[in-house]
Formats: C-alpha cells, sequence, structure tokens
C-alpha cells in the first residue's frame, strides 16, 4: 500500500478499515490446526455410514455424494 498510495497503516488499524469495508482479515493455512490426525479415516467411515454401505456388499454402481449436512442435537428442530 505504501508502494502503490503513499501511505501506511498500522495492522490493527488496517484490520478495522478492512471490517469498515465489510471484508475480514484472515491469515491462509495450509491446514486446519483443528483437523484430527485420523481426519482420512473419519470421512471414510462416515461416508460408508451416510451411503448405507457394509463393507461385504459391493455395489455395481459408484453412487453419488451431493454433500454432507451434520446437525447436533442441541440446534436440531
Amino acid at each position: 500500500m505504501e508502494d502503490r498510495y503513499g501511505v501506511t497503516y498500522h495492522p490493527a488499524h488496517l484490520s478495522r478499515k478492512l471490517r469498515a469495508a465489510g471484508m475480514n482479515y484472515a491469515k491462509p493455512r495450509p491446514m486446519d490446526p483443528r483437523r484430527p490426525a485420523d481426519a482420512e479415516e473419519i470421512l471414510a467411515e462416515r461416508l460408508g455410514q451416510a451411503l448405507g454401505e457394509d463393507d461385504h456388499e459391493a455395489e455395481e454402481d459408484d453412487p453419488i455424494v451431493l454433500g454432507f449436512f451434520r446437525r447436533s442435537v442441541a440446534t436440531a428442530i
């Protein structure tokens, strides 16, 4: 910004400017630090449960999954 517009802002002030303009500031991360180490296995297990597949049953066609929605019991209507 200094090179292009000739102004400098403190990072805290810049985040306020962004928020005032309806934008957010976030640092990109290659991986969510809260992700469990066995995330791939959990996904495979939940996918199998969601599709109602058993390990011993093989289907001829692969199913198409459009999305997952998870609601906690506390927020269920």
